[in-house]
């Protein structure tokens, strides 16, 4: 596994290095080495020569003199466009030691590389004046583009942006950041690339995103001496004359992921359009209201009591009745609840309010929009909040919150994680009911709601991925995505048997 920090976690730890002995000029000096190593191999690879570096005054621009200064000694033929008039101690004497060619303005020469060294993970805001139009002119000048710690323009916490480079290839220093992966980050910075210049991280806790290897613990061989039971009951309560597909998603997702049983609970309206659809699947209706689920005691009592994980919400309409069953398995439900799409639409509607006092496990896996409604702030705020402000949300209410967008952020409000496997292709209707599906036969199986909604992600991500390889990422369908389900499994199976140590499978960081 790796980590993921903040900029102001990445900023105290180059603080704890140099307090603990290493110089700040060393650390410099190392990333510029680091820089100017992975603008060798692109120069190299496309037998180019030219190289210039756009630098800014603060240290991410002492970064970019550093590595043209030494590509210079390397014999390659450096020049920097210097954009800071007034540079931090450490960038000033950087800036000295270059001795090649430096321009007061973007040069109009073509060049075989551009090193993107203007701003680091401290900026935030639009860019603007001279430093707005150097970054058009890098996107601009036809060349490669070698971003220096994070492309600039780009906000290293939430990956917004409103005008950002747009790199082949990102060197990140240190520890990767959330930036690089939320929101624009994934279409700015290419490939990503961790130099590790020997800063050492303070005691704290950090966002960690999971490899196939570290899952592994969800998947363990299983025993001769099994049965059905062994494996937990996923429960999936979903579906409406409106949005019948729905149901079927994530029964199909959850009998992917291996639980011993798969019940699917449907309106009695659609009940006969399903049979035989998964003769694996457990199917009981229960009472609804012009095509959408109705609560009745009696049967929410029954769908609760045949469930080691349940998930709620998949095309069920976002009206009173399935907020009445929400609000009564908060309270009578003793497993793991997933919430997904119409349950939380409802609860946006009707008051969120009701998750604050639980007898269950809650999962809620909304996507950005979803969570803006469920929060009651902007989409804005929502991309601009980043992982801190789910975070806050999930250590409000007491849940595990798995944020869907082109890098997930899980958080139990304790702990975060970042699930970046995914691909555009996966952007389709019915690709969050899969993940509901797989993060309740997950859970059924009683893995932890942080590890279920981590390793959720995980598998989605991959088996889109999987998907697209074969049907291009315009074409693929949800059903496409649950075929490739096992493939998935298959890659986190292999990965544990790497002999990488895998971490308990109900541990909660």
């Amino acid at each position: 596994m790796e980590k993921i920090l903040t900029c102001a976690q990445m900023r105290a730890a180059d603080k704890f290095t140099i307090e603990s002995g290493v110089p700040s000029a060393e650390l410099m000096e190392r990333a510029g080495r680091a820089i100017a190593d992975e603008a060798e191999k692109i120069l190299s690879a496309a037998g180019g020569r030219r190289v210039l570096a756009v630098c800014g005054g603060g240290n991410n621009g002492g970064d970019g003199y550093c590595a043209a200064r030494l590509l210079a000694e390397r014999g390659y033929e450096a020049a920097v466009y210097a954009l800071g008039e007034k540079c931090s101690e450490d960038c000033a004497a950087q800036r000295a030691r270059f001795t090649g060619r430096l321009y007061a303005a973007f040069p109009e020469e073509k060049y075989d590389l551009v090193i993107d060294a203007v701003f680091g993970t401290g900026f935030k805001g639009v860019p603007d004046g001279k430093f707005a139009e150097a970054i058009a002119r890098i996107n601009g000048c036809g060349a490669p583009v070698l971003a220096a710690d994070i492309p600039s323009g780009l906000n290293g916490d939430t990956g917004t942006a409103a005008l950002a480079v747009h790199a082949q290839k990102t060197v990140t220093i240190g520890e990767k950041k959330f930036g690089l992966y939320l929101e624009s980050g994934a279409d700015c910075c290419g490939e990503i690339v961790r130099a590790d210049i020997g800063i050492r991280l303070p005691p704290a806790s950090y966002a960690l995103r999971f490899s196939a290897a570290d899952l592994a613990g969800l998947f363990p061989p299983k025993k001769k001496n099994s049965n059905k039971g062994s494996f937990g009951k996923a429960g999936i309560l979903a579906g409406s004359l409106a949005y019948s597909g729905a149901a079927l998603l994530a029964a199909g997702g959850a009998l992917r992921a291996g639980a011993g049983y798969t019940h699917l609970f449907c309106p009695q309206s659609v009940f006969p359009y399903y049979i035989g659809k998964y003769p694996e699947a457990i199917l009981t209706p229960v009472p609804d209201e012009e095509g959408f689920v109705r609560f009745d005691e009696g049967a929410m009592r029954a769908v609760s009591e045949n469930a080691d994980a349940l998930a709620v919400g998949m095309g069920c309409g976002a009206g009173r009745g399935i907020y009445e069953c929400i609000a009564f398995f908060l309270s009578e439900f003793r497993g793991t609840l997933v919430l997904d799409a119409d349950a939380l639409n409802a609860i946006s509607v009707y008051g969120a309010d009701i998750l604050r006092e639980k007898s269950c496990r809650v999962i809620l896996t909304p996507h950005l929009k979803e969570f803006s409604r469920l929060a009651g702030v902007s989409l804005e705020q929502v991309r601009a909040g980043g992982a801190e402000f789910a975070r806050a949300f999930a250590a409000e209410y007491g849940v595990t919150l798995l944020l869907k967008s082109n890098a997930c952020i899980v958080t139990n409000g304790k702990n975060t994680a970042l699930a970046a496997e995914g691909t555009p292709a996966l952007a389709r209707g019915g690709s969050g009911d899969v993940l509901s599906g797989i993060v309740c036969a997950l859970a059924a199986r009683g893995v932890t709601a942080m590890r279920a909604s981590i390793g959720g992600a995980y598998l989605l991500g991959r088996a889109g991925a999987l998907a697209e390889r074969e049907r291009g990422e315009y074409c693929v369908l949800a059903s496409d995505v649950i075929d490739k389900i096992p493939a998935a499994v298959a890659e986190i199976v292999r990965g544990g048997e790497s002999g990488t140590e895998v971490p308990p499978q109900n541990a909660e960081d």
